[in-house]
């Protein structure tokens, strides 16, 4: 099957599921997220019906590894992985009408942002979960956009849930604000802050395990006081927040930490590996390019003044095509 064929909304024949988890992610996926065979092969199944039968929906991924992002993060509960996958779509098709092909993966200005080693997975800890560490002080904000940010966080984060290990046991976020300035501060205006707090709320298929915040001037508390009233509670009850690079050694696991932070591994390493992890999802983020939601549409159960909001390239309501599925969702 070629790659292409996965962006057909209702192929002839769908890719199979090939599963890269062992025994131990198995095991948990099946006690935290309720998955196992009977519930992955009839859930799957579920969202690609619900994909070739969505009115709005030209094209989109449907292979196994990507719809199981959606199930995993929603429990298996089949209705809300498909909003959240109509959700995003629709958040994906506001965005390109805003900032056109300024978002795409492989614009310029979006590679650049690889070049800066500001958000970087430094691999998985002994629990396995992701570890992401995002660096302010390497992006200089006479070069770089709020927005531009948030591309570079969006592609580390769907590089990551590539893999399946991140979407059953999450991640780790390790965001170091040693060198932000007003400067860094200014560059996020409300409309960026509620932007990524909606993403992340709404659109973002990852668990977060825990967020560490360390070494936080002052003058951060200016943005963070915005945002953390916008993040749902969950979220917000994970952070935590460390003076020093000792502190956080004690609550995290030390291994998998750059040889600055006192870890075991170099930057330049962890760097090395992300770009290969990169490169072998490239093909998927070209696929990804070519998503595509006709919000001029109207979705089934929405009003002519629901239509006309989407034209505008806001959300979709809670009438829309998720509704019908809500009977066939598989617990």
């Amino acid at each position: 099957m070629h790659y292409e064929d996965e962006m057909d909304k209702c192929p002839r024949k769908y890719a199979p599921y090939r599963s890269t988890l062992d025994e131990c992610d198995r095991a948990l996926a099946a006690k935290e997220l309720h998955e196992n065979e009977d519930t992955r092969d009839a859930s799957i199944a579920l969202v690609r019906e619900f994909i070739a039968k969505h009115p709005q929906i030209v094209r989109c991924r449907t292979d196994p590894v990507f719809l199981l992002r959606f199930l995993r993060y929603r429990k298996f509960n089949v209705a809300d992985a498909c909003a959240t996958l109509e959700g995003g779509m629709a958040f994906l098709m506001r965005m390109r009408t805003l900032y056109g092909e300024e978002v795409n993966t492989f614009h310029p200005n979006v590679q650049r942002m690889l070049d800066l080693d500001a958000i970087v997975p430094l691999g998985f800890d002994r629990k396995r979960r992701m570890v992401i560490l995002v660096r302010v002080g390497a992006m200089d904000p006479k070069d770089t956009t709020a927005l531009l940010q948030m591309r570079l966080g969006a592609l580390v984060i769907n590089t990551c849930l590539e893999y399946e290990r991140t979407q059953v046991h999450g991640t780790v976020w390790i965001v170091d604000c040693s060198g932000m300035t007003m400067a860094h501060v200014g560059a996020w205006g409300l409309s960026e802050v509620k932007m990524m707090a909606d993403s992340i709320n709404e659109v973002v298929t990852m668990f977060v395990k825990e967020v560490h915040m360390v070494q936080v001037p002052r003058i951060t508390w200016m943005m963070l006081d915005i945002l953390l009233p916008l993040l749902s509670p969950k979220i917000r009850d994970r952070f935590k927040f460390h003076r020093t690079q000792d502190e956080l050694r004690n609550s995290v696991d030390s291994t998998i930490l750059p040889t600055t932070y006192g870890g075991e591994q170099s930057l330049k390493q962890a760097t090395e590996n992300f770009r290969n992890m990169f490169e072998d999802q490239t093909k998927w983020f070209k696929l990804e390019e070519q998503f595509f939601m006709d919000l001029s549409v109207s979705a089934p159960g929405t009003s002519g003044r629901s239509a006309r909001n989407n034209q505008r390239n806001e959300f979709p309501g809670e009438e829309s095509m998720v509704g019908s599925f809500r009977k066939l969702t598989v617990d």
